[in-house]
Parts: structure tokens; C-alpha cells; sequence
């Protein structure tokens, strides 16, 4: 009887720490909804799309994206990644998705989007992940811990890439 009720009780245990234990690292790893913003002109010949997520290493990206880009008559429109459904491909020079591997998976609407996709010639994937190294199979990413203070933040390489793509679409 004894051993039954200790079993029990460790089985309540572990039912109650298995849930408790996925909500605090959600609430303390989640991602926040990326502020929505655009620069340049609407009529801009070459138009850019940063999906993103919010985070201080995914907003300093897309900030040095951004004052990259001013250089340049190109049109950009900044997203968070969940509104990547309503985003037609045919509309934009070039895609920068910029997702966080999320319980050993690619941000959801991250990977429907670039499922879909019928030409990832102009798609630039950035994948943060706590080891630095994850990434979707058969996508060609460039991946990075959210480290602020260890470089090399992603920043040169991606903008390089987004250069070529626009040189290119000219």
C-alpha cells in the first residue's frame, strides 16, 4: 500500500513539474512579436522583406539590414514571421526569414512559408538556435546563436547575400 501511494505521488510529481517546466521556459525563451515597419518608397523597382521575430539579437540584424539597405532605391517591408501566410513571393526582390529553432524545430510559419515557396533563389534563411549550428534540411541558411556580445553577428554575410540577390534582380 505504501509503495502504491509513493508511486502515486511521484507520478503527480512528474505530471505536474513536465508542465510547469514548458511554460517557464516558454514565457522565459519565447520569441515577441516583431514591431511591423517599412523604409524606403512603396514604387522602389526593388522591394525587400524581413520576416523576423522579436528578439535584441533579431532586432539588431534587421536594424543593420535596414541602415544597409538606406544606400540603396530599394523599397523594404519588415513582418514578424507569423505574417508570412498572407506573402506573396512574386511581390518582393528579394526574402530575408529570420526564425529561432523552436523545440527542436523551425519556427511554424517560418517553415510552412518556405515550404511553399516555388523559387528560393531570392529567399536569405537566418536560423538562430541556442547551439548556433541548427537549420532546416535542404535550406540554404545561415545559422547563429543569439549571442549580442560574440561575434560575428550574421550581419556582413547576410548583407552580402541580399547584395548579390538585388544586384542580380537589377
Amino acid at each position: 500500500m505504501r509503495r502504491g501511494r509513493a508511486m502515486a505521488l511521484l507520478v503527480l510529481a512528474i505530471a505536474l513539474l513536465v508542465p510547469s517546466s514548458l511554460i517557464w521556459y516558454r514565457g522565459h525563451y519565447a520569441m515577441r512579436v516583431a514591431r511591423s515597419f517599412s523604409a524606403g518608397a512603396p514604387s522602389s523597382a526593388q522591394r525587400v522583406l524581413l520576416a523576423t521575430q522579436g528578439s535584441p539579437f533579431k532586432e539588431a540584424l534587421v536594424a543593420g539590414l535596414v541602415a544597409h539597405l538606406r544606400s540603396r532605391p530599394v523599397y523594404v517591408s519588415v513582418i514578424d514571421v507569423s505574417g508570412l501566410p498572407g506573402v506573396k513571393e512574386g511581390d518582393w526582390s528579394a526574402i530575408v526569414v529570420i526564425h529561432t529553432w523552436e523545440y527542436s524545430q523551425p519556427q511554424a510559419d517560418a517553415r510552412a512559408f518556405i515550404d511553399r515557396l516555388s523559387d528560393r533563389s531570392k529567399l536569405i534563411v537566418v536560423t538562430t538556435s541556442g547551439s548556433g549550428d541548427a537549420r532546416m534540411p535542404g535550406v540554404d541558411a545561415i545559422s547563429a546563436a543569439s549571442v549580442m556580445d560574440e561575434p560575428p553577428m550574421p550581419l556582413a554575410k547576410v548583407a552580402r547575400r541580399l547584395d548579390a540577390l538585388l544586384d542580380a534582380a537589377r
